[in-house]
């Protein structure tokens, strides 16, 4: 991923806020955990030219002139290509300027990005939004593998975002109907969360359009089918066929997780998940989690991680199951808490031991991202079978939570207070952070401001290397500071 240099300001979603979604079904109220908001979930030729016939006249001399000038007709394309390239990459990097990128965003894919903010500036119901929607490119280029360039823009000219009255539980849904809707209460009482949101809201947009419509996939022989193409299928042809759950993780905290990977810094919405996240593209790396968010078959693609890992049918629908209540709180609060005799911890566990060479319990940066999972003491990992081991890693009392703690706050100038219990993980370029959104006071004015701080740390020694400051105003990208390792 390339890291944005000009970031959007991000909104982000208080304690007791309330924060939206998108999907495929608006539901649910807002989340039990560290009270942060909720997003909801809505249900979603070229010519060819002959040589030169060589006469009977003709000299030796005048041969080899001949076969000098001729170009092969694939050299030719190339050219062409590299041509229109040279002749698109000025005008689209001094666009891209214009809208807060950098070249390096743009991926070099410049003939996109102009195709991009035509259609962008062709759309008028993007109105006062279309800012936002410029800064999302990098995600476009990022993951041009899996754009369905006719489908995305045909969706990107009719994406609609809006102000209205909605539920008031949410700040913001993305609909089916390709809009997005930011609540009034949103705009009138928080609107320093805006980028938050209408980020958030933006990774629902792409995950449903750039792969082509977001369909419910069915596994058949090893091939990923449409459902539609499945029910086409005659009755002695589906033996053996796989169906596929439909996952709100990968949904609500993948369009999270990205809206902190690429522009926050910081979660504000369903943070027990983003530390799962983190952990998949650590085990996987960041091909595999692009294609597992991007594509529009999710929900097989994640199956099949599962089964080939050597789940059984029971058993990965179990662990969707709590997968789905971890990450929707919300939608379980007025039920009696369910007793699993398994952590999610385990999923993570038995992936790395598949997928990943070496031993799990030495891997430092992997044990950070578990200890992440359980929080303070080990409500979440008693039941795992690595239980006893887990226990020696998560902190087990709010004396141990507060001196972890103070290896964030430590030497900060602006003397940050959490908004949450902690900061969660996410990656960078191969690299794990770690993020927490904070209330800050600026050290020369006195100010008051919410922020996010990003993490950079050394998991062998579990220690601080360095942070980073991000404030975030509408639409403006703001770092306090930095530090050294001495500083730290």
């Amino acid at each position: 991923m390339k890291r944005l240099t000009a970031l959007l300001c991000s909104f982000c979603i208080v304690v007791s806020l309330f924060s939206g979604c998108t999907g495929k079904k608006a539901d649910g109220s807002f989340p039990e955990e560290e009270s942060s908001a909720v997003m909801s979930v809505t249900s979603e030729s070229a010519a060819a030219s002959k040589a030169p016939t060589e006469t009977s006249d003709q000299t030796s001399s005048d041969i080899e002139l001949t076969e000098s000038l001729v170009v092969p007709l694939s050299e030719t394309s190339e050219l062409s290509e590299e041509s229109s390239v040279d002749l698109d990459q000025p005008k689209a990097v001094k666009l891209a300027e214009q809208h807060g990128l950098a070249e390096d965003d743009l991926d070099g894919q410049y003939a996109l990005f102009l195709k991009y903010s035509e259609t962008i500036e062709g759309n008028s119901e993007l109105g006062d939004y279309r800012e936002y929607v410029y800064r999302i490119f990098p995600v476009v280029a990022d993951n041009v593998e899996y754009l369905d360039e006719e489908y995305f823009f045909n969706m990107l000219s009719t994406l609609n975002i809006r102000v209205t009255e909605i539920d008031e539980q949410y700040a913001a849904l993305y609909e089916e109907t390709n809009e997005i809707l930011i609540s009034e209460r949103c705009m009138q009482e928080f609107k320093w969360q805006l980028s938050y949101v209408v980020f958030h809201e933006l990774m629902h947009f792409l995950d449903a359009s750039i792969n082509g419509l977001k369909d419910s996939p069915v596994i058949l022989n090893g091939d990923h089918l449409r459902y539609s193409e499945f029910e086409a299928l005659p009755v002695e042809q589906i033996d053996g066929a796989i169906y596929c759950d439909y996952l709100y993780v990968m949904i609500e905290g993948g369009a999270e997780y990205y809206q902190t990977k690429y522009f926050s810094g910081a979660p504000s919405a369903y943070k027990s998940i983003i530390d799962f996240m983190a952990g998949i593209e650590y085990i996987m790396g960041e091909d595999y989690l692009n294609r597992l968010f991007f594509s529009w078959d999710t929900d097989a693609i994640f199956k099949e991680l599962l089964l080939d890992a050597g789940y059984s049918e029971t058993k990965y629908r179990l662990r969707i199951e709590l997968l789905d209540r971890i990450t929707r709180t919300y939608m379980y609060e007025d039920e009696e808490e369910k007793e699993f005799t398994y952590s999610v911890c385990d999923i993570l566990i038995e992936l790395y031991e598949h997928y990943k060479d070496g031993d799990w319990k030495e891997d430092k940066a992997f044990l950070a991202i578990l200890r992440n999972l359980n929080g303070i003491g080990i409500k979440n990992c008693k039941n795992s079978k690595y239980a006893d081991f887990l226990s020696t890693i998560v902190l087990q009392d709010e004396e141990q939570f507060n001196k972890y703690k103070k290896a964030f706050v430590k030497g900060i100038p602006e003397k940050p207070k959490f908004e949450s219990d902690y900061p969660r993980m996410f990656m960078r370029d191969g690299k794990l952070y770690q993020g927490v959104i904070a209330d800050l006071t600026d050290p020369q004015t006195g100010e008051k401001y919410k922020a996010s701080i990003i993490y950079e740390w050394d998991y062998e020694n579990d220690e601080r290397i360095g942070y980073e400051i991000k404030r975030f105003d509408p639409m403006v990208d703001y770092q306090l500071g930095s530090e050294s390792e001495d500083a730290a």
